[in-house]
C-alpha cells in the first residue's frame, strides 16, 4: 500500500506540470487521485488487520526514479504500473476475501493506467525525435522494477502461497512482467529489450 502513495507522489504529481496539453494534465491528475485512493483503501484494510503502518518503512528503490519529462512519466505508467497489475492479478484470486474483493475492485483503474502508458508510448515511439528517450526510459525503468517483485528465495512468499494469498513465486511474477514488457517494447514499439535476469537472489524474510 505504501507503493501506491509513493508512486502518486514521485510519478503522478510531478507529471502534471510536465503534461503537454490540458487533457494530459487532467489525466495525470486523475491517475494521481486514483493512486492515492488505492493507498487509502489498502491502508484501511491493513488497519483492520492491525498491521504495522507501511509508511514507517522506506519505499522501494523503483521510486527513486526521477520523472523529468512527459516521456519519462508515460513510461512509468507503461512499465511500473504493469508490475503492479501483475502482482494485483495474483491477489485477485487470493484466499482472504476482503483483499481479493479490494484488488478486483481496483483492477480496472490499474489497467487504465497501464493502457494509458502503452498508448502514449506508441505515439511517442512513432516520433523519431522521441524514440531514443522512450528506449532509454524503458530500459532504465525495467531494470529498476525487477527488484519490485521480491527475492527469489523469499520465505514470506512461500508462506503466502501456502496460505493461498498468492499463487505465483516472486520469480514467476517477475518472469511474467518481463514477458509483458518485452511484448510492449519489441512487438509494439519496435525497440530492443535490455539484458535482464528473472531471478533476484539473496536471503530475505
Amino acid at each position: 500500500m505504501r507503493n501506491e502513495a509513493a508512486g502518486a507522489a514521485v510519478f503522478d504529481e510531478p507529471s502534471i506540470s510536465l503534461a503537454p496539453t490540458p487533457r494530459d494534465k487532467w489525466l495525470a491528475c486523475r491517475m494521481a487521485m486514483e493512486e492515492y485512493g488505492h493507498h487509502l483503501k489498502f491502508n484501511r484494510l491493513a488497519n483492520e488487520l492491525g498491521l504495522e503502518d507501511a509508511r514507517d518503512r522506506p519505499p522501494l528503490s523503483v521510486f527513486d526514479y526521477q520523472v523529468e519529462s512527459w516521456t519519462g512519466y508515460v513510461m512509468t505508467k507503461a512499465i511500473v504500473d504493469l508490475a503492479e497489475v501483475v502482482l494485483m492479478e495474483d491477489l485477485c484470486d487470493c484466499s482472504y476475501v476482503p483483499l481479493r474483493e479490494l484488488c478486483r475492485s481496483l483492477m480496472p483503474e490499474e489497467r487504465f493506467h497501464v493502457g494509458f502508458g502503452a498508448a502514449r508510448a506508441r505515439r511517442l515511439a512513432a516520433d523519431p525525435g522521441a524514440r531514443e528517450e522512450v528506449r532509454s526510459a524503458a530500459h532504465r525503468l525495467i531494470a529498476m522494477t525487477l527488484p519490485f517483485f521480491g527475492r527469489s528465495d523469499s520465505r514470506n512468499n512461500e508462506t503466502f502461497r501456502r496460505w493461498g494469498i498468492k499463487r505465483l513465486t516472486n520469480d514467476e511474477a517477475r518472469a511474467e512482467f518481463v514477458r509483458r514488457t518485452r511484448a510492449l517494447l519489441c512487438d509494439d514499439l519496435g525497440l530492443d529489450y535490455p539484458e535482464v535476469a528473472t531471478r533476484w537472489p539473496a536471503t530475505t524474510s
